[in-house]
């Protein structure tokens, strides 16, 4: 019964650590504000 209770958690933090990482890479990684930093308008006008 313990090694199914130890399997479950682990299998459960695995899984949240997971989903964390991934709100963190859409919320930081895809940040809209500094999008401008890394790929700046284009100054002429066409």
């Amino acid at each position: 019964m313990g090694l199914y209770i130890a399997t479950v958690l682990g299998y459960s933090a695995g899984i949240l650590a997971v989903g964390a990482l991934f709100v963190h890479y859409l919320r930081a990684g895809l940040d809209s504000s500094q999008a401008e930093i890394v790929d700046p308008k284009p100054t002429t006008k066409f």
